[in-house]
């Protein structure tokens, strides 16, 4: 039994990723790397350190605090320069930073204390028709601590999600659909190729993994999103062999668009990483309506959506 994992964060009282007011709990790690990526923090498994330069006041406590030599003050912009290679993350300079500026990304934590957060916004459920989310990074890195906590939700009563990417060993994805009211998953791109360049692996493993999922799954169980990015996957062709594969999915309920937004990316400047696509800009929902608008016309049994509403009503 895995009893523990690693987190990233837990968000209360979400109206997104899911139905009524909802509990997401963030898993750490993630084999894929999307170039569009908003939480660039959940990639690596396990903890890791970050710093926010417009917090901090340059007192020096942290370099003082760190063994390996890792941190210096730069002398030109007066801010803390990390030393990666020396970095061990002990994470013992965070401990003397005044005003949070360097932090931690990731917590392990127990079934049991993630369990018991979740529990404490009952009332919110019940009221709202909402309950939990497992999302990422990739839940199924972590599929028996998932399991594990979306047994005791179920034992409670509480209506479970997740978001799962669907890569890997389609034994990790059985292990908790059958404790799931309902679940999202993305797909990227169709072509093998283009999905490859963008996100770092092939999907033939992804799409064989989805068909399997529906057809175990009871028939409206499975949620189908597409982040749409300019210039990457929302050609006509792309969209339209999505919505094609889509509707070979008995249990798939609807296939929703979700614009390319830009949050998150200042998370990359506190990890010291490039964001690839900062020159990109964001797309509207009158940009991703014009783009897949033509599939209301199709008459395809499951709902279109952009952003949650309804397109072909």
């Amino acid at each position: 039994m895995s009893n523990v994992g690693n987190i990233l964060r837990i968000e209360k009282i979400s109206p997104n990723d899911g139905n009524g007011l909802r509990t997401v709990v963030f898993f750490k790690g993630c084999p894929l790397r999307c170039k569009w990526c908003s939480t660039p923090e959940s990639h690596k498994t396990n903890s890791e350190l970050y710093y926010k330069p417009e917090k901090c006041i340059s007192c020096g406590k942290c370099i003082n605090q760190c063994d390996q030599k890792a941190l210096s003050l730069n002398e030109y912009t007066h801010k803390i320069s990390i030393d990666k290679p020396k970095c061990i993350n002990c994470f013992e300079c965070t401990k003397k930073c005044l005003k949070g500026a360097l932090g931690i990304y990731g917590k392990n934590m127990t079934v049991d204390e993630v369990v018991k957060i979740i529990l404490k916004d009952e009332i919110f459920y019940f009221h709202s028709n909402g309950g939990v989310t497992l999302s990422g990074g990739d839940v199924l890195l972590q599929s028996e601590f998932a399991k594990n906590i979306l047994i005791k939700c179920k034992e409670s009563g509480i209506n479970t999600m997740a978001e799962l990417d669907m890569f890997g060993d389609f034994k990790n994805i059985e292990n908790i659909l059958p404790y799931l009211d309902s679940f999202y998953v993305d797909i990227k791109l169709i072509d093998n190729d283009l999905h490859k360049q963008w996100i770092g692996v092939e999907n033939t493993t992804i799409l064989e993994n989805i068909k399997k999922a529906a057809k175990i799954s009871k028939p409206g169980k499975m949620h189908i999103r597409v982040p749409l990015i300019w210039d990457i996957n929302d050609s006509y062709d792309n969209i339209f062999k999505t919505a094609e594969y889509c509707n070979e999915l008995d249990s798939c309920s609807e296939l929703e668009f979700l614009p390319y937004h830009r949050l998150g990316q200042i998370t990359y400047k506190y990890l010291d990483k490039k964001y690839e696509l900062e020159d990109l800009r964001t797309m509207s929902y009158e940009d991703a309506y014009k783009k897949v608008c033509f599939l209301k016309d199709l008459n395809f049994p499951f709902k279109i959506k952009i952003l949650g509403k309804v397109i072909n009503d």
